[in-house]
């Protein structure tokens, strides 16, 4: 090996003669190539009258001299042109751009232009830190100081989508992912997912004390603007007997006798009777007026604290029997189930909200989905049919139920179908209510009273 591999420069052989021509070509060289800059890298033709140890990026098209030397580096040394072949890595100072270029083993790119900031070509990967304007740091590793920014969908001509969406991603819902405004670097206004999933609004006068102006329910879309003076998550049940199977207009917060309403229908064959009442004063929590059916104190006690489970409004649990019958049918994960209660309502709000405490107690139930409905089990959101097994228990159903009037015929769909498997399958219903609006509803809500509840 008689050069050096990066430099090309030539060694000194030990038999050698005139070693002095070595090494001032060596020297040549380095002083043609370390702190490489050049004066330009567009010319083509050679500088009538270049001056010793200038150096140029040879342009596209050569000639003269420079013909065939394109992408060389040409060095004006006693009186004639050396051309030095550039390897991939080589950086290069161009003086008349003002810009660093590199060589990537086929072109000069532009790794930094000092006058306008343009990147050519190349890309920018895992850099700590970035500053366009000012300086970044470890507290803000990307700051940008401008007045304009802008942002443009790659065109379908350029090989994209046209589409632009803009994605910012948080850990977890306790963490915060949101944009935060500022006046003089103190806050005045907040909006994103600010400690939790839920979409929200926050300002404030001070920076420090901040109001929230708007938040939208992530599972319902519902639209909370708790500053204004709007009525909101007003929940007045549309049914007469508020919903506690004891008979329309009771007003009192006992009941007698079990009552089926006629806003309930049977489908099926399907039998009802009532299975117990929550009883108010009940010895199982200290009182005297009797002791709880089972499944009515596990409904009380998933929807009240323990100091507020001995007194309340009675009412009755509804035992559901499913009948022979098998009109009706649908079709969910393979298993086919059959109606079995359904709501009754001959005029119906273009938006409504149903809910009730539902338990199965021999097999799965479902409840059928409705375009324009979501169906919301113990919190949980959906856009499709949903089961309810009887290892749950009690759960707490809502339906949001929103049909464009132009689709509808006054009184279809209903709110509630309630499906079941075979005959003789079993399941509860407790505290049914139907509002007007699409309003939210705590799933411990119990009962909610009609307007003829009230004492006149």
């Amino acid at each position: 090996m008689e050069e050096t591999s990066n430099l090309a420069l030539p060694y000194i052989l030990p038999s050698q003669a005139q070693k002095h021509v070595t090494h001032n070509e060596a020297l040549r060289r380095l002083d043609a190539l370390v702190q490489l800059a050049v004066v330009s890298r567009v010319t083509g033709a050679p500088p009538a009258s270049p001056a010793e140890g200038d150096r140029y990026i040879v342009g596209a098209s050569a000639t003269g001299a420079w013909a065939g030397k394109e992408a060389l580096v040409a060095a004006w040394q006693d009186g004639a042109w050396a051309f030095f072949e550039p390897v991939p890595g080589w950086i290069a100072a161009i003086l008349d751009e003002g810009a660093v270029c590199f060589w990537d083993g086929t072109h000069w790119l532009e790794l930094q232009a000092a006058l306008d900031g343009v990147l050519d070509g190349m890309s920018i990967k895992n850099a700590p830190l970035a500053g366009i304007g000012t300086a970044a740091d470890a507290t803000n590793p990307f700051a940008a100081k401008l007045n304009n920014a802008l942002w443009t969908a790659k065109s379908t001509g350029e090989g994209g989508t046209g589409n632009l969406r803009y994605v910012m991603n948080k850990q977890a819902a306790a963490n915060t992912l949101s944009l935060l405004m500022q006046s003089a670097y103190s806050g005045r206004a907040e909006l994103g997912l600010v400690g939790n999933d839920d979409f929200t609004l926050k300002v404030s006068a001070d920076g420090a004390t901040w109001r929230e102006a708007l938040a939208i329910n992530k599972s319902t879309g519902v639209v909370r603007l708790p500053c204004n003076n709007i009525l909101s998550d007003y929940s007045l049940n549309l049914y007469a007997d508020s919903g506690r199977f004891a008979g329309s207009g009771v007003n009192t917060v006992g009941v007698t006798t079990f009552t089926l309403p006629s806003y309930l229908s049977r489908y099926n064959s399907t039998t009802v009777a009532g299975l117990a009442k929550f009883i108010t004063n009940n010895t199982d929590y200290g009182g005297t007026a009797g002791t709880l059916n089972a499944s009515a104190k596990a409904l009380v006690d998933m929807i009240r604290d323990a100091s507020y489970r001995r007194y309340g409004v009675e009412y009755w649990i509804a035992e559901f029997t499913h009948g022979s019958g098998t009109a009706s049918p649908v079709t969910h994960l393979s298993v086919t189930y059959y109606l079995s209660v359904l709501s009754s309502q001959f005029l119906r709000a273009p938006n409504m909200t149903f809910h009730a405490y539902l338990r199965a107690i021999d097999d799965d139930i479902l409840i059928k989905y409705t375009a324009g409905q979501t169906l919301v089990l113990n919190g949980t959101s959906y856009q499709n049919h949903v089961l309810i097994q009887p290892s749950a228990g009690w759960v707490s159903l809502t339906i949001y139920d929103s049909v464009p009037l132009r689709q509808s015929f006054g009184y279809t769909p209903t709110t509630l179908n309630l499906f079941a498997k075979t005959t003789g399958n079993r399941y509860q219903m407790a505290c049914p209510a139907l509002m007007g609006g699409i309003t939210t509803v705590d799933d411990n809500i119990g009962i909610v009273a009609a307007t003829n509840s009230w004492p006149a």
